[in-house]
C-alpha cells in the first residue's frame, strides 16, 4: 500500500514538475459549462475564457439535459432538467451518487453555507411545483418554498435573487424563503423576456441572460434599475442566450444554443474584434449544431501544496496537457 501511494504521489509530482510552467495547479478558478447536446461538462479559463477541457465530465449514458454544474465543497453537482435529478461527482469527474425523486424540471442551483438551493418548476415525481427545494451537502431534502417559475437563483447581498420566467421579473427572497420584494419588474416586451442565468459583476451589478426577444444581456444596479442592454451592437448576438459570467479580464462570457462566446462590452461591435467564438458551431466548423452550452459556474482548483490537490488536479493537468491544452492565462 505504501509503495503504491508513493508511486502515485511521485507520478503526480512528476507531472506537475514537467508541465509546471503551464500553471496547471495554482489554486486557480476554472469555469464549468454543461453541453446538453453532447452530455458533457466543459472547462474554461476564468480569466480569458479559453477552453481548458472539452470533456471534463463525460455524462454519456447519465445525463439527459444537464443545465447547471456547481461546486459543493469537494464535489460537483449537476442539475439535469429532463432527468429530474442531481448528479453528484467528485472533483475528478467520477459519479458518486444521484439525487432523484421529488424533483421535476429543475434548472439553476446555488450553494450557500451548508445548503444547496435548487430551482424546480414541475409536479411530476411528487415534486412540489414552482419554487426552491433545499438540500444539505449530503443530499438530504430540507424542504421547499414557493416562488414564481424560477430558472436561476443567485446569492446576492445576503439574499436570494431569482429569475422568474412566468412573470419575466427578478425577485428577492430571504435565505429562509420569505418573499422580500421585486428586484426588477419587466413587461417582457421592452424589458427582459425569459431571464435565465443571473451573475454578479465585479462592481456588484447584476447580469441576466435574456433568452427571448428582446434577447441580449441585461445589466442592473444594486437597486434593480436596468443600466445596460447588450445586443449585436455590442457584440452580443441573438443566439438564445442562456448563461452569463464576467471573466477576470472584464469581458463577458456567455452561452447560447450554439456554444460559448466572449464579448468585450467596452469595444463596441464584432467588426472591432469584441466578439470571439470560443467554442461554438462556427469555431468548430460544424455544418449543423454540434454544441449546446448552458449555465456558467466556477470550479476552484485545489492548492498544489495539498496531497489532495496534487493527486486530483495533477492527473487533470496531465490529461489537458496531452490534449494540447493549458490552464495558462
Amino acid at each position: 500500500m505504501l509503495k503504491s501511494f508513493s508511486h502515485l504521489l511521485f507520478g503526480s509530482l512528476t507531472i506537475l514538475g514537467t508541465i509546471g510552467s503551464a500553471n496547471l495547479a495554482q489554486g486557480a478558478q476554472l469555469l464549468m459549462i454543461p453541453d446538453s447536446l453532447n452530455d458533457s461538462i466543459l472547462l474554461f479559463d476564468s480569466y480569458d475564457g479559453a477552453l481548458v477541457d472539452d470533456n471534463f465530465i463525460d455524462g454519456a449514458g447519465i445525463f439527459q439535459t444537464p443545465l447547471n454544474a456547481i461546486q459543493v465543497n469537494n464535489e460537483i453537482w449537476v442539475s439535469d432538467q429532463l432527468a429530474d435529478s442531481i448528479f453528484r461527482f467528485n472533483l475528478t469527474g467520477k459519479l458518486l451518487s444521484t439525487i432523484s425523486g421529488g424533483l421535476d424540471n429543475i434548472r439553476g442551483m446555488v450553494f450557500i453555507g451548508d445548503r444547496v438551493y435548487v430551482t424546480n418548476a414541475g409536479t411530476n415525481n411528487n415534486a412540489p411545483g414552482r419554487g426552491i427545494i433545499t438540500f444539505d451537502t449530503n443530499g438530504n431534502n430540507l424542504g421547499f418554498f414557493a416562488t414564481g417559475s424560477p430558472y436561476d437563483v443567485l446569492f446576492y447581498n445576503g439574499e436570494l435573487l431569482i429569475s422568474n420566467v412566468a412573470d419575466e421579473n427578478l425577485e428577492r427572497y430571504s435565505l429562509d424563503g420569505v418573499f422580500l420584494a421585486t428586484f426588477h419588474d419587466s413587461d417582457g416586451v421592452t424589458g427582459i423576456d425569459f431571464p435565465q442565468q443571473l451573475a454578479t459583476r465585479g462592481d456588484s451589478n447584476v447580469l441576466a441572460a435574456g433568452f427571448s426577444n428582446p434577447a441580449g444581456i441585461y445589466e442592473y444596479d444594486s437597486d434593480g434599475t436596468q443600466i445596460g442592454f447588450y445586443t449585436s451592437a455590442e457584440g452580443v448576438a441573438n443566439r438564445g442566450i442562456r448563461g452569463v459570467y464576467e471573466l477576470g479580464n472584464g469581458n463577458i462570457l456567455w452561452t447560447g444554443g450554439d456554444g460559448v462566446v466572449s464579448t468585450n462590452l467596452t469595444v463596441g461591435t464584432r467588426e472591432f474584434g469584441s466578439f470571439t467564438d470560443i467554442y461554438t458551431r462556427q469555431s468548430l466548423g460544424c455544418t449543423n449544431a454540434c454544441v449546446s452550452a448552458r449555465f456558467i459556474d466556477p470550479l476552484q482548483v485545489p492548492e498544489p501544496g495539498s496531497i489532495f490537490g496534487l493527486l486530483t488536479f495533477g492527473f487533470l493537468g496531465a490529461s489537458s496537457f496531452l490534449k494540447g491544452k493549458s490552464y495558462q492565462k
